[in-house]
């Protein structure tokens, strides 16, 4: 029994300074105080008095300011979010076309992770950028001539307004041969330039070709010749949004029949080829086709 006693009282001891030996850490996080309502300050470059939505090109700096805070992240109100980062001011540029709202919200956090967010308005421009491959396949990055690709099924087509479809004709191969329009070369340069070879002669429709010729009184389909029709230059750009892409021309500059309008949709590009939608002023949505030289 003596035995067993002393066994059980070494027993006990050992186990009193292994309690002692195992005894936990103590860890704190400290002052968890959570972050201070952030503070919002946005930069829209290019912004003035005169012109509050910024110079076009869409792009704002932000700063995030708030107290304890450790982490700084900006959800800019288009889909995009930054990367949380020690760093509180961070950039964005808009890929919208236009004057647009959005509302840009800033999250904070400090220790433990607590976090406080606030959010703020604004309005800003951002001016349509042609991509690059646009602009080389139409000009060539310089000069690039292009023509009606005469030979094509459908290269002139019409439908409903409402339509993206030559829905009622399509015109078959030099079907509007002998009309002054099938010689007419287009030029377009990566300065903004646009010249209409017409050889003095224009095809349209006779009620729109007053803008080339006051004195005409003719209806339907027409061909303007002589001095009225001679070779035109003027300056083109460009507009369009993350889906469409436009060539506008400024006074009376078009491809193919003319219709009076002056704004092309592009609805298919390469190098060597376009197909292009227009809305006549008669209401209806005219197609040319047009290939390099």
């Amino acid at each position: 029994m003596s035995t067993n006693f002393k066994n059980l009282a070494i027993a006990c001891v050992a186990s009193f300074f292994a309690l002692v030996g195992c005894k936990k850490e103590d860890k704190t996080f400290g002052d968890l105080t959570p972050p201070g309502k952030p503070s919002i300050a946005v930069q829209i470059v290019g912004a003035t008095s005169a012109d509050p939505t910024g110079d076009g090109s869409g792009k704002v700096i932000v700063t995030v300011t708030s107290a304890n805070a450790i982490n700084y992240k900006v959800d800019f109100g288009d889909g995009s979010v930054s990367d949380a980062s020690t760093n509180n001011t961070v950039e964005h540029t808009y890929s919208f076309t236009g004057v647009k709202d959005f509302t840009i919200t800033a999250i904070v956090t400090g220790r433990a992770g607590l976090a406080s967010t606030d959010s703020t308005a604004i309005t800003i421009l951002k001016n349509y950028q042609p991509s690059a491959e646009f602009v080389t396949q139409l000009t060539n990055n310089g000069s690039k001539t292009w023509r009606v690709d005469s030979t094509a099924y459908g290269h002139f087509g019409v439908g409903p307004g409402a339509s993206y479809y030559s829905d009622w004709w399509n015109a078959d191969a030099n079907a509007k041969a002998g009309l002054g329009i099938y010689d007419d070369q287009y030029t377009f340069t990566n300065t903004g330039s646009f010249t209409h070879t017409t050889n003095n002669s224009i095809f349209g429709k006779g009620e729109f070709l007053t803008d080339f010729d006051p004195t005409l009184s003719a209806t339907g389909d027409y061909t303007l010749y002589g001095p009225t029709a001679a070779n035109y230059t003027e300056s083109f750009n460009y507009d369009g949004s993350d889906t469409e892409e436009y060539i506008v021309f400024s006074s009376k500059g078009h491809m193919g029949i003319y219709l009076g309008t002056h704004r092309y949709l592009i609805l298919s590009r390469t190098a060597t080829n376009m197909w292009l939608r227009y809305m006549g002023k008669d209401g209806n949505s005219w197609y040319v086709r047009i290939k390099a030289e």
